[in-house]
């Protein structure tokens, strides 16, 4: 959802299919979605909030997702 209104926000035409792809292309670090960012494609015309998204999304996927959240959570960083 975020991907689709920054980049509507910058009147960047993408579809749901294509955001959709473009964010689980990036949590599963697999490279080419569709459409836009299709395998002769790539990520440049977004807007760099969206690839700050993006990157945030990469990092979490390359983690996996519970240390992600356990170093987001407040009570790690008190004991």
């Amino acid at each position: 959802m975020l991907i689709v209104l920054d980049a509507t926000r910058v009147g960047l035409s993408l579809t749901p299919l294509e955001a959709i792809s473009a964010s689980l292309a990036t949590l599963g670090n697999i490279g080419p979605g569709f459409g836009l960012i299709g395998p002769f494609g790539s990520f440049l015309d977004f807007p760099p909030t969206t690839k700050l998204l993006m990157a945030f999304l990469m990092w979490i996927g390359r983690l996996e997702i519970m240390p992600v959240l356990v170093l987001l959570t407040g009570a790690f960083w008190r004991r």
